[in-house]
């Protein structure tokens, strides 16, 4: 079972609301049921305050590629969390696996939310990846919601699932995202279908790393030329970490109508994605510094990824006037309501 994905590469550093027909046009609070801060880590992660049992704030991040929440030992230790006796949980991290005890939170709270008796499990965090961090909230947390992310207010807003879905946003792109059911709880990751210099290939959405990354078929497959390579590049995993192969950029990166230019991408051989593409096929991890710089919405309900697009990405078959027209206050490219 896929129980925590993490990704962190020690060398990385660091609105006005239009209504048109009662749908929002932009990330706005009505209807939120909580708004919480959010700060970006030198490693491009999305970190938010929670209470647990009433104290705190605690540090968590919130983790795409995680399918379960996770609490680390020092944390778990000062608050005398007891494990659930005879219960453990397989953890698939990034390079490594194992099994880790299970405990029971009696109330989390995030913002004006409370998670009750929710199920983590309880990692060592002695690697760099977890460095400023107390835990993960992964998507056992994420899809009770749809989860927006404003880059104007640095806030993060869970909204209930039927209420995006019965909204148009207007200049945002719609991305599909493929649920990859894996293990023995049924949990899920997220795949998108992304292209690299041309090349269809399989993505994890995974806001839990913080850089983009390709195992080596990837690169062979899109015929990319590695640039350079470091020995003490290092990908430090949720259990283990393992060598940078090498580096390669990439000139355009596209998944849906969202397009990047020039992206730097790690090369390494990762146990997770043998996981998940059942051997040594060609695959990806499109990590957080993608995404924390736009508006997003996370609307798992409808299994898909709403992000909002420049005019430069929008479809170039729109007519020129329609383009025209657009580009004013309260307009964007088209998206269909619902699904």
């Amino acid at each position: 079972m896929i129980d925590a994905v993490k990704l962190h590469l020690k060398i990385f550093g660091p609105i006005v609301v239009f209504m048109l027909c009662s749908c929002a046009t932009v990330l706005d609070e009505d209807g939120a049921l909580a708004i919480t801060p959010y700060d970006i880590q030198d490693s491009g992660r999305i970190v938010i305050d929670a209470r647990i049992n009433g104290l705190g704030p605690f540090r968590f991040a919130l983790d795409t590629g995680a399918s379960i929440s996770v609490i680390f030992d020092q944390l778990r230790n000062r608050l005398e969390l007891e494990a659930i006796p005879g219960k453990s949980v397989l953890i698939h991290g990034a390079v490594a696996s194992g099994r880790f005890p299970l405990l029971i939170i009696r109330r989390l709270d995030v913002g004006r939310e409370a998670w009750v008796d929710a199920r983590f499990a309880s990692l060592p965090g002695d690697t760099a990846v977890d460095t400023g961090i107390d835990g993960i909230l992964g998507v056992d947390f994420l899809r009770r919601y749809a989860v927006g992310f404003s880059t104007r207010d640095r806030a993060v807003r869970l909204y209930p699932p039927d209420l995006v879905g019965r909204r148009s946003y207007r200049g945002w792109a719609s991305v599909p995202l493929e649920p990859e059911y894996i293990g023995e709880s049924g949990a899920a990751l997220y795949l998108v279908k992304a292209e690299l210099a041309g090349r269809r290939i399989p993505a994890i959405f995974d806001l839990g790393a913080g850089l983009n990354m390709i195992n080596q078929a990837a690169a062979e497959s899109v015929g990319l030329t590695p640039k350079f390579s470091r020995d003490e590049d290092h990908v430090a995993g949720a259990i283990e970490s393992t060598p940078v192969v090498a580096w390669v950029r990439v000139d355009q990166v596209t998944t849906g109508r969202v397009r990047w230019q020039n992206e730097m991408f790690a090369v390494a051989e990762l146990g997770i994605l043998s996981t998940l593409m059942h051997g040594d096929s060609p695959c990806a991890i499109l990590g957080s510094g993608l995404f924390n710089q736009r508006d997003f919405i996370i609307d798992f309900a409808r299994n898909r990824l709403l992000v909002k697009v420049a005019m430069e990405e929008v479809d170039d078959s729109i007519p020129l006037q329609l383009r025209g027209q657009l580009e004013q206050p309260g307009h964007g490219a088209p998206v269909s309501c619902g699904a």
